[in-house]
């Protein structure tokens, strides 16, 4: 998950583990005031839009553990990273977390033993310990995968500026040798 001193309170949406883990599915749509913090943190001009549609449920396995899918959608107005003007456009992020309860975690889930390991076991489990995960801030964790802080508006291509040529090293001999 993200940094939590950078993300905390942007967004806050507690659900009770074990309700995540039964299954739940949830659209959320963030408010005015919302927004307008979340685009502070972020450096945009504005967030005129955010939802998540969320959808909860147990893990295939031995161990208790919550997936949680989510599928963020936003309309941004930022600065061009080319011309620094003002554009709006829309951004969308696929994020899939898993979490389990410290007070759950067994012997056998922190045990390794003789198991194979794939890919995708390289990314561990949140490990949630007041027994809420807080959907609001996977949806920022979401947010911040999708947005890019320096997109660039349609169309806009940069163009080096002309430099002057370095002179050659032998034009400043030849210039030293005339002043002589």
């Amino acid at each position: 998950m993200s940094d939590q001193s950078q993300d905390e309170g942007l967004w806050t949406h507690e659900v009770r583990f074990d309700q995540a883990l039964k299954g739940l599915t949830l659209d959320l749509t963030a408010d005015e005031a919302q927004r307008a913090s979340i685009a502070q943190a972020f450096g945009m001009i504005e967030l005129k839009a955010l939802t998540a549609h969320i959808v909860t449920g147990a893990a295939t396995g031995v161990k208790p553990i919550v997936r949680v899918r989510l599928k963020l959608d936003g309309e941004v107005t930022q600065e061009c990273g080319v011309t620094l003007e003002p554009f709006t456009h829309t951004i969308s992020a696929d994020l899939e977390i898993e979490c389990i309860e410290k007070a759950r975690i067994t012997d056998e889930v922190s045990e390794v033993g003789a198991r194979e390991f794939s890919l995708d076991d390289l990314d561990e489990p949140d490990v949630i310990t007041n027994g809420q995960i807080d959907l609001g801030q996977y949806v920022i964790e979401a947010l911040g995968e999708a947005y890019d802080p320096f997109a660039r508006k349609p169309g806009a291509v940069f163009e080096a500026p002309e430099s002057e040529k370095e002179p050659s090293p032998f034009a400043v001999l030849a210039k030293l040798k005339k002043d002589e």
